[in-house]
């Protein structure tokens, strides 16, 4: 979730259409059948979908390296400052400006003098030398806005799906910091684990403890909410709501002798003290016992829990958007997501970028993906699902798209309004007529490990360099026989020729040396650039588990060797040789 200003224009429009039926839901999105509505359609289409992609070990490891990926974003915030300085604290309380366009509340438009009142409520004088940090828990669902007030600024006076000072929402039980206090004391300025900004006072309990507040969010054994929603109907928390990712500490008690899940919720005392009070839930609950088992099966389940559940910028309405979207499906499995879009795609895992190419190799790029990978645009996300008949397929949190099968009278696409989860092909045009396809940025595998093969990908490839077998420690080479090409990892195989490798992470590209010869490749690039002149490839150089992959008439063409291809029963053979 970003704001930018055409995302904001762009929503003027938008209302709510709920879908009754999967029959319904087809026929208002081009090329959705009612099958493709199951997770089932997506899960059969995968050759192992219960593989484990990492254990809960391998996701810690790759939070940590989210964490440093994505520093002043995402906190372990049990390592997070016991205090902060005048300067710190002021910088993080005053990092988000006044909007200079106009903005309504109330129907009205605001002018200078309500900044000035909301000022004056950050209670920047109360900011000392030195501050201390307090540890809560959230009690209920709640909010954390721009600046401490729960007025709605709107760029528009009827606008009420975007209410621009709501910046993302915060579930039961979830960790915070508390920082800073308002004037009026009716609001702290938080910090969770991937966002900060003003919450309600009266929505967090303060733990008097460390040990405490450590015990409650690192227990031995947990629940994980594994459902959508999870409505407790009674108990001392009728109508509280627990939603997907939910960690809550488990009672050690026997679960199926007292047929019943026995946990913990805090819970706020008269003086705003950390309290704690106990839970029975169903065993017929939608929970887990611990994390999910992170496989390809379960990130498509986790998705189709939500499918038709009504859009919300920020949190609004209940709901979610798609950036918190794909971020509650990741908790179920113990992820530390960004909370926004872009940095989610800046964050850790395998990534593919998109920018610059043509459709044809965007799909190609595409491939490189597996389902659950999310796909991102400079104000979207969308989650990978597959392919199908010649079409890619995404499931996504979607306020509205282009409509080809109405179009305006100009020629463009009309406008479909959505404003929930809904399953879409790739190929659907957004509301400026610009495909989805075409509009991707990056994609992301959320994995530190090998990628299992897409359908049509031969590993049976042998590759020899002067008549010696060249060993691939982990991405191996393959034919890929849709295309009847085959791709091999550049830099083993440069390397057995005597060439050296530089990768420059940022810019996506690799730099080739040998002798007097420099070669610039770049990922998903239609052209290599050798000793400054521009050469055109017959395919782009891709990423697979973390390896650069090249067509093999770049290895001839571009690196001076000889290359023959033998085909064998399964497979074949590459041999490759220095042209003397």
């Amino acid at each position: 979730m970003r704001k930018p200003h055409v995302l904001i224009a762009a929503a003027l429009l938008f209302g709510l259409l709920f879908i009754s039926s999967p029959a319904i839901a087809s026929d208002v999105v081009p090329n959705v059948t009612a099958e493709m509505l199951t997770p089932d359609f997506w899960i059969d289409k995968l050759t192992d979908p219960d593989q484990i992609i990492m254990d809960s070990e391998e996701i810690e490891a790759f939070n940590r390296d989210i964490i440093r990926a994505q520093l002043d974003v995402v906190y372990d915030l049990t390592n997070y400052p016991a205090t902060l300085d005048h300067d710190q604290l002021t910088n993080l309380v005053t990092r988000r400006s006044f909007p200079d366009e106009d903005r309504y509340s109330g129907g009205l438009k605001v002018d200078s003098s309500y900044y000035e009142i909301l000022r004056s409520q950050m209670n920047l004088p109360g900011i000392m030398d030195k501050n201390e940090v307090s540890l809560a828990l959230a009690v209920r669902r709640t909010s954390i806005r721009t600046f401490p007030t729960a007025d709605e600024s709107l760029s528009e006076p009827d606008d009420h799906d975007f209410d621009l000072f709501q910046e993302t929402a915060v579930g039961p039980a979830e960790p915070v910091l508390l920082l800073h206090q308002s004037l009026d004391g009716q609001w702290y300025f938080v910090q969770t684990c991937n966002y900060n900004g003003w919450m309600p006072a009266g929505d967090v309990a303060i733990a008097g403890a460390r040990q405490t507040w450590l015990a409650y969010i690192q227990p031995e054994t947990f629940l994980v909410v594994t459902g959508n929603r999870l409505k407790l109907d009674n108990g001392p928390y009728p109508g509280l709501e627990l939603t997907m990712g939910t960690k809550v500490p488990l009672e050690t008690n026997d679960a199926v002798t007292s047929q019943a899940y026995t946990i913990e919720l805090p819970a706020r005392g008269a003086r705003g003290e950390l309290e704690f009070k106990t839970v029975l839930l169903p065993l017929s609950a939608d929970v887990s016992v611990g994390y999910l088992p992170y496989t390809r099966a379960n990130i498509i389940r986790q998705a189709f829990k939500i499918l038709g559940e009504r859009y919300g910028w920020g949190g609004l309405f209940n709901g979610r958007d798609c950036s918190a979207f794909v971020m509650d499906v990741y908790k179920s499995f113990g992820f530390m997501l960004p909370r926004n879009g872009d940095e989610q795609e800046q964050s850790a895992g395998q990534t593919v970028r998109f920018e610059g190419q043509d459709s044809n190799q965007r799909y190609a790029l595409l491939d490189t993906l597996l389902p659950g990978a999310s796909l991102h645009t400079p104000t979207h996300e969308l989650l990978y699902l597959g392919r199908h008949e010649g079409r890619y397929y995404v499931i996504h949190d979607v306020t509205s798209v282009g409509d080809p099968r109405h179009p305006n009278a100009d020629g463009s696409p009309g406008i479909l309004t959505l404003n929930r989860v809904v399953v879409s092909d790739l190929s659907l045009p957004r509301r400026n007529g610009q495909q989805f396809i075409n509009a991707l940025t990056g994609g992301k595998q959320l994995e530190s490990g090998k990628v299992a093969a897409e359908p049509g990908q031969n590993y049976n490839v042998a590759v020899y360099v002067n008549g010696s077998p060249v060993t691939f420690p982990d991405q191996k080479p393959y034919l890929d026989e849709s295309a009847s090409r085959v791709l091999v990892p550049l830099r083993f195989v440069s390397e057995a020729l005597g060439a050296g490798l530089e990768w420059e992470a940022k810019d996506q590209k690799v730099i080739i040396q040998k002798g007097d010869k420099r070669v610039i490749l770049t990922i998903g690039g239609k052209t290599c650039s050798v000793n400054g002149q521009d050469y055109p490839l017959d395919a782009p150089a891709i990423i697979v588990d973390s390896r650069t992959m090249v067509p093999l008439r770049f290895i001839s063409e571009v690196l001076g060797a000889r290359v023959t291809w033998t085909q064998g029963e399964s497979g074949g053979r590459v041999d490759i040789s220095l042209i003397k």
